[in-house]
């Protein structure tokens, strides 16, 4: 049994650990901000991205112990199996399988080097620098990293924002990130958690050394936060705000002030050309012009033709030329540029209805060449005559989040939020449709073009994008626990007197990580048998045959099945 610290009873073991956990859950509660300029730095981060799973495979490379014991700790190396069945916790490290309860925590101590762990199935690979509870969720696992806030920034700012950005627009991100992620944890309540680790609140993959940028302006910035009214400010960010910010309450619903932002345009966000827009080239002939584009126009301009006299089906209606494009109908009115709807003026042909008449006799033929009286003739229906420019202009009002971004193809964000603007040139009319995100707050690539071609601070940018709110630098305290004092040496086991091999069998020696570790004999060669006994690293075995991993050994006192890896050829 690898690397693994085994308490002598089993049935007591799983008590103290229980207990650790439910101590550990205890301690690892936000506490209540102490003092204006002090307070916890720890977070809570529900790893969602992990999605829905039952086991997990965890590489330690650092100090941990569970629920803090330090007479229950892991060499760092150790790889740790954990899974849920029926409402349980298992706990599975080298040959030791103990089921811990309804959830268990792993706490990290302090350590030299990287201190953290690796997560099967975690996104980019990343470590993971912080202690870690597992509960179980009927069949599933649910995993909360607790980690020191400056720790999580640094797995969060170079997918939330890039690590290429300049260093002033990274800083910023940093503030902001920061900001969001403490108001997140004073309005969670009673949950276990203050975070998810996707988009739904902040991305965070883990720590990588190389994202050397993202991890300078999070120590640039260390402890420096946005706050309102004397609380933390939701921090809202967005990719790009197409050349306006918007409100919180307008385009997410948000609950609460958001006195601290406001409605202004942003030309560091509308000149960068790396911001996405999605354009439409609509000729002023129509030529070329989508096919849906065209049914619109033909299916508003019908019902007046026909009052005109014209053929009201589609087919008999052929716009011809647009002759302006107008936006209008904003959302929430004011200064802000969502506009609900365009008006297409427009030009046209169409069919005139004429009159199909009955085909005389020819006696009534014969009486008016010569009687010379007007033929009677009976009309039995009308029917379109030939295509006819239409003298009047028409107007069709189209929605500008139905469709234009739908119909047309001009969608760039998941909420109805996007900018409209329409660009007049000489033989084409140039819709467009900016804002991916939802506008709110800082600009990602305003800021890049704000550092990048301005040379304006991670300040400037701040308060540029919040202009309500004040920055306090926050005494975040360090929430790692004190490094786990060393085990004393173990005093060797007696050696027992092992019996003359036969023939082909040899003696082998146990050979653990450690003097604590042991090492299970089964009674069959599967993870699944009883355990008959535990030898200590340096015990001498007689290996009688091996097959599939597992060797079947005998000492004086008991024959069974132990992992091969573990033992080693020899008798000194």
């Amino acid at each position: 049994m690898r690397r693994f610290v085994k308490i002598a009873l089993a049935l007591a073991l799983c008590a103290l650990m229980l207990a650790a956990s439910a101590a550990a859950e205890t301690a690892t509660q936000p506490a209540a901000q102490a003092a204006p300029h002090s307070e916890s730095g720890m977070l809570r981060v529900y790893l969602k991205s992990l999605g829905d799973v039952s086991e997990l495979t965890l590489d330690l490379a650092g100090s941990y112990s569970i629920g803090g014991s330090a007479g229950q700790f892991f060499d760092r190396g150790t790889q740790i199996a954990v899974y849920a069945r029926g409402g349980s916790v298992w706990l599975r490290c080298g040959g030791l399988t103990m089921n811990m309860g309804p959830g268990v925590s792993l706490t990290r101590h302090r350590a030299d080097g990287d201190n953290g762990m690796y997560i099967s199935g975690s996104p980019k690979n990343n470590l993971y620098c912080g202690s870690l509870e597992l509960n179980a969720d009927g069949g599933m696992l649910q995993a909360v990293l607790i980690i020191d806030v400056e720790d999580y920034l640094m797995g969060v700012l170079p997918y939330e924002m890039n690590d290429a950005f300049p260093l002033e627009a990274l800083k910023a991100q940093a503030v902001a990130a920061r900001t969001y992620a403490m108001q997140r944890r004073a309005s969670r309540g009673q949950k276990n958690y203050d975070v998810v680790d996707t988009a739904a609140d902040q991305v965070f993959f883990g720590y990588d050394p190389a994202w050397q940028n993202a991890i300078a302006a999070v120590e640039a910035t260390r402890g420096l936060c946005g706050r309102y009214n004397g609380q933390y400010a939701c921090c809202y960010y967005t990719a790009t705000n197409g050349g306006q910010t918007a409100l919180a309450q307008q385009v997410l619903s948000a609950q609460g002030g958001d006195g601290y932002l406001d409605v202004r345009d942003d030309p560091y966000d509308l000149e960068n050309p790396m911001s996405p827009v999605k354009s439409l080239a609509i000729r002023k002939d129509l030529g070329d012009a989508p096919e849906q584009l065209m049914t619109w126009l033909a299916d508003a301009a019908a019902e007046r033709l026909g009052a005109m006299g014209f053929s009201e089906e589609r087919a008999d209606i052929r716009p011809t030329g647009v002759l302006s494009l107008s936006l209008h109908d904003a959302k929430f009115g004011g200064e802000n540029r969502m506009y609900q709807r365009m008006t297409v003026t427009y030009s046209l042909e169409a069919r005139p209805m004429e009159p199909v008449y009955e085909e005389p006799a020819i006696e009534a033929l014969v009486y008016s060449a010569f009687t010379k009286q007007p033929l009677e003739r009976r009309i039995l229906g009308y029917e379109p005559g030939g295509w006819q420019a239409v003298e009047e202009t028409f107007e069709c009002e189209l929605t500008v989040y139905d469709q234009l971004k739908n119909g047309l193809g001009l969608k760039l964000s998941g909420i109805d939020c996007e900018l409209a603007t329409v660009i007049d040139e000489e033989d084409v009319f140039v819709v467009q449709m900016r804002r991916y995100g939802h506008g709110v707050g800082m600009s990602q690539r305003g800021a890049q073009r704000m550092a990048g071609v301005y040379a304006m601070t991670a300040e400037d940018i701040l308060r540029f994008y919040y202009p309500g709110l004040t920055f306090e630098t926050i005494g975040f305290e360090d929430m790692t626990l004190p490094p786990l004092n060393s085990m004393p040496t173990a005093a060797p086991a007696a050696q027992e007197l092992l019996p003359e091999p036969a023939e082909n069998e040899y003696v082998a020696t146990v050979e653990l990580s450690n003097a604590w570790s042991t090492l299970n004999v089964r009674s069959a060669p599967a993870v699944s048998a009883p355990i008959l006994t535990e030898l200590r690293s340096g015990a001498k075995v007689i290996v009688m045959d091996e097959a599939d991993g597992w060797a079947h050994i005998r000492t004086g006192s008991v024959e069974g099945y132990a992992s091969s890896q573990y033992l080693s050829e020899g008798n000194e």
